[in-house]
């Protein structure tokens, strides 16, 4: 897997948010998105996902483009948002099981839903659960199909110290199983406890950070 960005800029009404943003992304890197709040973290990684068009530049994956709607990158990706919001109506494993659907992947391993935490409230409705346990329902659901690019926005917001903790060794898991992510955050320490580097977003641009 490789993710390549090539000049991406989005503008938010008259606001430029990005402006000529690149990067690339081997398959089994970990790539850190640090920045306050309001930098243009969350929308670049709505716009990896596929969930709103650059007005400029490009992303591929696999060499693969994503725009004009194309089905061969999204399939490889899995995204989790920092709102945690999905169908309130809806059962967790309602849930699980229309993203298994509409992924066409088998449904999650017992032992993975385990692993997130999961298994207590598969039977509640997404409305009904505390913030952090709906983030927990939202990332096992961007799991299934094992994507090779997993894009996590303030994976760490609304998750208390062991869930916080489940989240890093999930992405250590993956980083040896040769598979990629993409996070989003501004929590510092809970960066420094993850392998790979940073960069950071300041006026819509993107620099070097520390790793």
């Amino acid at each position: 897997m490789r993710l390549a960005i090539h000049n991406l800029d989005k503008r938010l009404g008259t606001r430029e948010v990005l402006r000529g943003i690149s990067l690339s992304m081997q398959a089994d890197e970990v790539l850190v998105i640090l920045g306050p709040n309001g930098s243009g973290k969350s929308t670049l990684l709505r716009l990896v996902a596929g969930i709103w068009e650059p007005d400029g530049g490009r992303i591929e994956v696999d060499g693969n483009p994503l725009s004009d709607g194309r089905l061969q990158a999204r399939r490889l990706l899995g995204y989790v948002p920092d709102s945690a919001d999905p169908l309130p109506d809806l059962l967790v494993e309602e849930l699980i099981s229309l993203v298994s659907k509409l992924k066409q992947a088998p449904l999650p391993a017992p032992a993975l839903i385990d692993q997130l935490g999961v298994t207590p409230y598969l039977g509640q409705r997404l409305g009904s659960l505390s913030f952090g346990q709906r983030k927990r329902a939202c990332l096992l659901s961007a799991l299934i199909g094992n994507p090779v690019l997993l894009l996590l926005d303030e994976p760490s917001n609304g998750l208390d110290p062991e869930g916080v903790a489940m989240v890093i060794e999930l992405i250590k898991s993956r980083k040896q199983e040769g598979l990629a992510t993409l996070l989003a955050t501004n929590d510092k320490p809970f960066a420094a406890g993850l392998p790979g580097r940073c960069l950071r977003i300041e006026s819509g641009q993107l620099i070097a950070a520390t790793p």
